[in-house]
């Protein structure tokens, strides 16, 4: 198919538009899905549009379709709905979910307006957005209604079910995710509209001060990795599910003693390991979660290895392993690092409750205890550890003094649940 084009000075409105990646003056090779668009300014608005998919193949012929489109439009003092809801300002339920997928992917059509966030956080956000579309469609049809007619009604429903499936915590995420939904398309597409969730009640949340494990009580889930049952059954049809994996006490112990998050913890290597000039020892990461944030790369986190850690190395293989890419959990993985983390964050509760203990503890509550301890040994300088304040960007390869030197300090006295703690 001939690829279509513009001339230098096209008439007003007139765009390229591609089908398949929903966007306007297309950069790709989809030369079969590009058509002629038009966008026509609503008189009196600042930044409402009607616009529509051209059928004409032809520019001349084009120009007079969009001609004609405007003629209905004034005729109908704007008020019509025939536009093309595959993108512009003015979407329908459905296609608004599916621009902001795309958003949230970082398939912005302008660069300054690219989003990157993980595909999980993506996956949750679009999933309450989901969530509002199917209270909708029980009275209305979400592929033909307006976006911004969405009405205060409609945020009532789905907030009575929100209120019915959700925890005070989530309900209070369900229904931000669902405005940040709002903020998107007012803020970036530029629908004129008010934001119907801008206002709502949110829940509150009974603060709880149990977050953190005693070493008695980590000791106990240790032990019970090896004496209690790994079988786990689910639902209500007998299902049994064994959450015994070799890996899950090295593990624990790893995430207690470097307070790391997930993602960084199971993909720790042996070359990850750097040593100072006065010997000590300490891991060098990618911050990952900053740089997102940031937008950036390069942006590294360290950790230092105190004497319980590096007693963990060795009998992990350290002077085996210490020059090496391998990975230090679970070195010879035939499963994705996300099957890991999940594995290690479902057994760590289900041996914790066969381990009786009641509180609400979970694996993250390894991080709050390890940044609990740092914290009594380092006090203000424990962000520079935790990575929970905007330090300095560190050049690549280089260590800054302060960093180096608060890292070199925690790697010889801190000693997570005190002295004599090792595990």
């Amino acid at each position: 198919m001939r690829k279509l084009t513009l001339p230098k000075n096209p008439y007003k409105g007139m765009k390229i538009y591609c089908k398949k990646c929903k966007a306007d003056i297309p950069k790709c090779d989809h030369f079969e899905s590009f058509t002629y668009r038009v966008r026509v300014h609503v008189p009196g608005t600042k930044k409402s549009v009607k616009s529509k998919i051209l059928n004409a193949t032809v520019y001349r012929d084009a120009i007079t379709e969009a001609i004609n489109f405007e003629k209905y439009l004034k005729s109908n003092n704007y008020q019509t709905i025939v536009v093309d809801s595959a993108e512009g300002n003015d979407y329908s339920v459905i296609d608004s979910i599916i621009k902001y997928n795309h958003y949230l992917n970082g398939e912005s059509e302008y660069a300054q307006f690219k989003k990157s966030v993980t595909n999980e956080h993506r996956k949750e956000l679009i999933r309450f957005c989901k969530y509002f579309a199917k209270t909708l469609k029980k009275n209305k049809n979400i592929e033909l209604t307006r976006i911004k007619d969405v009405s205060r009604q409609d945020v009532s429903n789905f907030y009575s079910w929100a209120d019915n499936h959700y925890s005070p915590k989530t309900f209070n995420k369900c229904l931000n995710g669902v405005r940040g939904f709002f903020d998107f398309l007012i803020d970036i597409e530029e629908i004129e509209m008010k934001n119907p969730f801008g206002k709502y009640s949110r829940k509150q949340i009974r603060r709880t001060n149990i977050d953190s494990v005693t070493k008695e009580e980590f000791t106990k889930i240790l032990k019970t990795v090896d004496t209690y049952s790994p079988f786990l059954v689910l639902g209500g049809r007998g299902e049994r599910k064994n959450m015994f994996k070799p890996y899950l006490k090295d593990g624990f112990r790893l995430f207690l003693l470097t307070g790391g998050r997930r993602e960084e913890i199971v993909d720790l290597r042996w070359s990850h390991i750097y040593v100072s000039v006065s010997g000590v020892k300490f891991f060098r990461i990618q911050n990952l979660k900053v740089q997102r944030n940031l937008s950036r790369d390069e942006i590294y986190k360290y950790i230092p290895i105190n004497s319980d850690l590096f007693d963990l190395l060795v009998e992990m293989g350290y002077y085996e392993k210490k020059q090496t890419d391998d990975y230090i959990l679970l070195p010879e993985r035939k499963v994705q690092s996300k099957t890991i983390m999940d594995s290690l964050s479902k057994s760590f509760t289900h041996y914790k409750n066969g381990a009786g203990i009641e509180k609400d503890i979970s694996l993250k509550s390894l991080r709050k205890t390890y940044i609990t301890w740092v914290h009594q040994v380092m006090q203000k300088e424990t962000a520079l550890l935790t990575s929970h304040s905007t330090t300095k960007v560190l050049e690549s390869y280089y260590i800054d003094p302060q960093i180096l030197s608060v890292v070199e300090r925690a790697a010889v006295e801190i000693k997570i649940f005190g002295e004599n703690s090792s595990l």
